[in-house]
C-alpha cells in the first residue's frame, strides 16, 4: 500500500500513532496543522516537525514573519524544540530576541524555551531581555518570565522578583505568586552556591552535648553492628537499626564496617500522614526544630545546604516546594538546594512517620580500596560482617576459595595480624580485579587460578572465609548444590584440626546437611539479605 498522508484525516491518524517519522512530503500538510489545528493537533504537529530538526526550524522561520499571532507562537514554540534538542546556538539566539514580541504567547513560548537552553545564549543577556518585558507583561506572561528567570537569572533577576511580590496583579494572582516563590527559591541557591563551594560538613568536632543517631545496615547484621559501636552504648533496634548516643566526633562512626549510613532521628509529632497538610506541618516542624538546628550548626562549616528525600513516595514535587518555602521562611540561615547538598532530610511514611537526618556531603574514608567491581562481588560490609564472625588469630592462614574482587582478604588483613593470605578463583578477570584492589588497600595476598573444589593452598589453612556463587549472577541455581555438596567435602578435609569455615549460604539447610558428615560442626546461624533475596552467615569448626 502506497504512503500517502495528503489526506488531513490519515495526517491525524499518523500522528496519532506510535514512531510516526514524518517524511518531506508531509511537511507542508504538517506546518498546516501547526497554523489553523486545534491546540492538541498543533501540538502533536510540532512534535513531529521537530523530529527533522534544523531543517524543520529553517521552515518555521521562513513562515515566522508572516504569519498571524496564534501561529508565531507555535512556531516559536517548534523552534524552541529544536534548539534545545540539537543546542543551536543561532536558534537560542533567535528565541532570546522574540522574548521582546508584541504577541504574548509568542514572547511567552519564547522566554520557556530560553529558560531550557542554559547557557547557548550568555545568561546575563537572557536576564536583561526578561526583565526588560517584565514591566508590560500580563500575569499569563510574567509566569513564564519568572520561571526562566529561575533557571537563567542572577541577582538582578532575583532583585526584580523580590519587588514583585508587593505589585497588586501578583498578589491577586496565586498562581504567579507560586511561580515567582519558587524562581526566588532557586535563585537564591544559585547565587548561594559560590558561598557553598567552601562549605563542608565537620567529623571532626564532637557534639556540644550527647545526640542520639540511628545507623543503619544490612537487614540481619544489627547484632554485629551494634558490638561494633558498643562504646558508644549501642543497642539493637531491629534488624537493621541500632541506635547509639554519639558523644564523639562523626568521624568515630566510620569504625563501624558492617554500617550502610547513619543519621540523625528528629522529633516529629504523631499525624495522619494521609492528610498533606498535616504531613506538611510535621515535617517543616522536624527540619526547622531546636534538635534538627544544633546538629547542622555544630556540623557545618558554611552555610548549611539540605535536600528532601521522600523514602517511600517519589519527588512529591509540589509538597517539597512548600515545605521548603515555609523551611525558608522560619529558618533563613537553612538552604534548600538538591544539587550543591550537604545534608538529607529523609521522610518516611509508612507505619509511623519519621524524619531522619544524614550527612549526606561527607565522604566515606572507609572503602577507597574498592576501585574494581564485579557484578557477583561480596559488598563491602558484608564481606566485613564474615571476617567479624569469623574472629581472628595471629597465625591464621586465610584461604578464600572464591575470592571475586578480593572483599574478605582485604577485611580480615584490616582487622587483625595474619600468616597469609590466599584467594582462588576460576575467572582470570576477578583475579584481575582482586589484584587492583589488594594493590588500592596496601595488603599482600597470593592469588591463585583455580578450582574451589580441586585447589590445595601451599599451607594448611586455619580459616577458609568465602562468599560462594549463589546461582543468581554466576552459575544457574541448579547447579549451586552439586557445587557447595563438593567443596565442603573438600574443605573439611583441608582444614586444620579446630580451624573454621565462615560463608554465606543460600541452602542453609542443605549446606549443614552437607557439611555435617565431614566433621564440620555449624556454631553460628544467621539469617542477611542479599539485595533482593535472603541467604545465611554460617560459621563450621572442624572438629
Amino acid at each position: 500500500m502506497t504512503r500517502d498522508l495528503s489526506d488531513p484525516e490519515r495526517l491525524k491518524e499518523a500522528l496519532a500513532g506510535k514512531g510516526y517519522q514524518p517524511a518531506r512530503s508531509d511537511v507542508a500538510p504538517l506546518f498546516a496543522l501547526v497554523a489553523t489545528g486545534d491546540r492538541d493537533q498543533a501540538e502533536l504537529a510540532s512534535r513531529a516537525l521537530a523530529r527533522l530538526g534544523s531543517e524543520a526550524a529553517t521552515a518555521a522561520l521562513a513562515r515566522f514573519d508572516a504569519a498571524p499571532p496564534m501561529e508565531r507562537a507555535r512556531l516559536t514554540r517548534l523552534v524552541g524544540r529544536v534548539a534545545q534538542k540539537r543546542r543551536d546556538r543561532p536558534l537560542a539566539e533567535w528565541l532570546a530576541g522574540r522574548i521582546a514580541d508584541s504577541d504574548e504567547k509568542t514572547a511567552r513560548n519564547a522566554a520557556l524555551a530560553t529558560g531550557r537552553l542554559g547557557d547557548l545564549v550568555p545568561r546575563a543577556d537572557v536576564e536583561r531581555a526578561l526583565i526588560a518585558r517584565w514591566p508590560s507583561a500580563t500575569p499569563p506572561l510574567k509566569r513564564a518570565l519568572a520561571e526562566a528567570l529561575g533557571k537563567v537569572g542572577a541577582a538582578d533577576g532575583l532583585a526584580l522578583l523580590d519587588a514583585a511580590q508587593g505589585e497588586p496583579d501578583t498578589a491577586a494572582d496565586e498562581q504567579v505568586r507560586r511561580v515567582i516563590d519558587e524562581a526566588r527559591l532557586k535563585l537564591s541557591r544559585t547565587l548561594g552556591r559560590q558561598s557553598a563551594e567552601s562549605a563542608a560538613i565537620r567529623d571532626d568536632v564532637a557534639p556540644a552535648t550527647p545526640v542520639r543517631v540511628v545507623a543503619h545496615c544490612r537487614h540481619g547484621l544489627s547484632t554485629i553492628l551494634a558490638d561494633e559501636l558498643q562504646r558508644h552504648g549501642a543497642t539493637v533496634v531491629n534488624d537493621e537499626t541500632v541506635e547509639l548516643s554519639l558523644r564523639a566526633p562523626l568521624s568515630g562512626m566510620w569504625a563501624a564496617r558492617t554500617m550502610l549510613r547513619y543519621g540523625f532521628p528528629l522529633p516529629v509529632a504523631r499525624i495522619d500522614s494521609r492528610r498533606e497538610e498535616e504531613l506538611e506541618r510535621a515535617v517543616v516542624d522536624a527540619i526547622t526544630s531546636d534538635a534538627a538546628w544544633a546538629i547542622l550548626s555544630r556540623f557545618t562549616n558554611g552555610v548549611p545546604r539540605y535536600r528532601l528525600e521522600w523514602a517511600d513516595a517519589g519527588h512529591r514535587r509540589g509538597l517539597t516546594f512548600r515545605v521548603a518555602a515555609a523551611v525558608a521562611a522560619r529558618r533563613p540561615g537553612l538552604v534548600n538546594d538538591p544539587t550543591a547538598t550537604l545534608w538529607e532530610f529523609v521522610v518516611r511514611e509508612t507505619g509511623r512517620l519519621s524524619v531522619e537526618l544524614w550527612p549526606r556531603g561527607l565522604a566515606d574514608p572507609r572503602f577507597t580500596y574498592r576501585v574494581a567491581y564485579v557484578p557477583a562481588a561480596s559488598h563491602p560490609t558484608l564481606a566485613a560482617a564474615l571476617v567479624l564472625v569469623a574472629g581472628t588469630r595471629p597465625d591464621d592462614v586465610v584461604w578464600d576459595p572464591f575470592v571475586g574482587t578480593a572483599s574478605e582478604l582485604i577485611e580480615r588483613a584490616r582487622l587483625g595480624p595474619v600468616r597469609a593470605l590466599i584467594g582462588t578463583d576460576a575467572d582470570e578477570a576477578a583475579l584481575g580485579h582482586a589484584r587492583q584492589n589488594l594493590a588500592a588497600a596496601g595488603v599482600t595476598a597470593e592469588l591463585h587460578a583455580g578450582d574451589a573444589r580441586t585447589f590445595r593452598p601451599p599451607l594448611p589453612p586455619t580459616l577458609i572465609i568465602t562468599n560462594p556463587p549463589m546461582g543468581r549472577r554466576v552459575l544457574d541455581r541448579h547447579s549451586t548444590g552439586p557445587l557447595y555438596r563438593t567443596f565442603l567435602a573438600h574443605a573439611a578435609e583441608l582444614l586444620v584440626r579446630g580451624g573454621r569455615l565462615v560463608w554465606i549460604s543460600p541452602r542453609p539447610e542443605e549446606t549443614i546437611a552437607y557439611a555435617t558428615p565431614h566433621g564440620l560442626r555449624c556454631t553460628y546461624r544467621q539469617r542477611v539479605d542479599m539485595a533482593g533475596f535472603f541467604a545465611e552467615i554460617q560459621y563450621f569448626v572442624k572438629r
